[in-house]
Parts: C-alpha cells; sequence; structure tokens
C-alpha cells in the first residue's frame, strides 16, 4: 500500500479530538518505553529496532535513551530533507519518550523482579508478552492518533517510494539488519524478537480498528 494508504487514511479527522489524541499518543510511547523494560527483563528478545539500538548502546557505553534521541535524530535530518510530510508532534513523542521512559522504568523493575537469570522461563516468557502487549497496544494508539511518524518509521515509507521496492519486502530488509546488528553487538534474539517481527502486521489492524479507533472516537480506519 502507499504511504497516502497506510498513513493519511485519517486526513479526514486530522483536526478532530485533537486534546484526546495527544494524550493518547504521549500515553502510547510511553507505554512502548514500559514494553522495552519488560524485554530487557526478560530476557528473551525485542522487538527489531529496539535490538538494535539496546546492542548498539550496550556497546557504545551510552543509556537505551540517549542512544535512541541520538539515532532518530539523524535519521530526522534526512527525512525533513526527503519528505517531512510524515513528521509531526508524534514524530518528536516517539524519538524521545520510547528511549527516555525505557531508561525510566529499567531500574524501577530491576527492583522489584529478581536478576533476569535467576528467573523460571515462566515467569521470563510472561514479562516478554507483557511487553509485546505494551509495544502493540502502544504502537496502535500512537499510530492512529496520526500526529507523526518516528524517524525510523518514515524512512520505511520513503525508501519503498523512492525505489520501487514493495514495502513488505524493505521491512523484512530492515528489520533483518537491525536484528543482526544488534545481535552482533550484543543483544539478545529471542521468542520476544520472533513475535514482534512476525505478530505486529496482523495484530496492529486488529488493534488499531477495536481498540485504539474506539477510544479516539475515530470512525473509519482501514483493515490493512
Amino acid at each position: 500500500m502507499s504511504k497516502q494508504t497506510r498513513w493519511n487514511y485519517t486526513g479526514r479527522y486530522a483536526g478532530q479530538h485533537m486534546p484526546r489524541r495527544i494524550v493518547a499518543m504521549f500515553a502510547a510511547v510511553i507505554a512502548m518505553g514500559l514494553g522495552v523494560s519488560l524485554y530487557v527483563l526478560g530476557g528473551m528478545g525485542a522487538d527489531p529496532f529496539s535490538t538494535l539500538n539496546l546492542g548498539v548502546s550496550s556497546r557504545l557505553g551510552l543509556s537505551f535513551g540517549a542512544w535512541q534521541i541520538l539515532f532518530n535524530a539523524v535519521l530526522l535530518v534526512g527525512v525533513f530533507f526527503v519528505d517531512r510530510s510524515m513528521l509531526g508532534l508524534g514524530t518528536l513523542g516517539n524519538m524521545f519518550l520510547v528511549g527516555l521512559s525505557a531508561d525510566f522504568f529499567s531500574p524501577i523493575l530491576a527492583g522489584l523482579a529478581p536478576p533476569t537469570e535467576g528467573m523460571g522461563i515462566p515467569l521470563r516468557l510472561a514479562l516478554t508478552l507483557s511487553g509485546v502487549v505494551c509495544q502493540i497496544l502502544g504502537c496502535s494508539f500512537y499510530v492512529t492518533a496520526n500526529l507523526g511518524m518516528a524517524p525510523y518509521d518514515c524512512v520505511s515509507f520513503i525508501v519503498p517510494n523512492k525505489t520501487k521496492l514493495p514495502f513488505r519486502w524493505w521491512r523484512i530488509i530492515s528489520d533483518f539488519t537491525c536484528v543482526g546488528v544488534g545481535f552482533a553487538c550484543g543483544a539478545t534474539v529471542g521468542v520476544g524478537t520472533l513475535i514482534m517481527a512476525f505478530g505486529t502486521g496482523p495484530l496492529l489492524p486488529l488493534c488499531n480498528r477495536y481498540i485504539a479507533a474506539p477510544v479516539l472516537k475515530i470512525a473509519e480506519i482501514p483493515k490493512g
């Protein structure tokens, strides 16, 4: 599907329910940061982009939040000059609050739970699945609020539009690249990574239509 179809389908309500959408967007990106913290504590892998950032940040000795802001800032410069139509308040919310929220929640959760190596598989799996729920629901509300894309997501549309490479294939290439680089830098790859890599596609449209859209009082959400 084209960029117009995938992102600007909500143009009809661009000025509607703005306070509700802003609050939902900020809550969504914070929930996504909490999801990253749960992934880290569970030790069974994160979504592909977080895997990249967890690996590189640990290799550079930076916090996850600090590295994610720096990396997104670099991507933002390119997006700004190539196609700034997808940028907005949600861009800044995602850039700053996902990583900083993960940095905030990680020590709190670590203080409440035993070290990852001391947990049983069921508890680690429960934490990982909780992270999946936070990330999927957070992403759903962030997307449905339609207040701007994160730079990484913008790139996912710009490259196919400029190269004619199908969107699906570009996401496969970019996700595998993120996972590969993250793994090479020491990030954990596991069941959480697989669920997010293969489950986001089918689950996100359902969450958009049946959860986020009703809460945000948005009538028209595409099937996918």
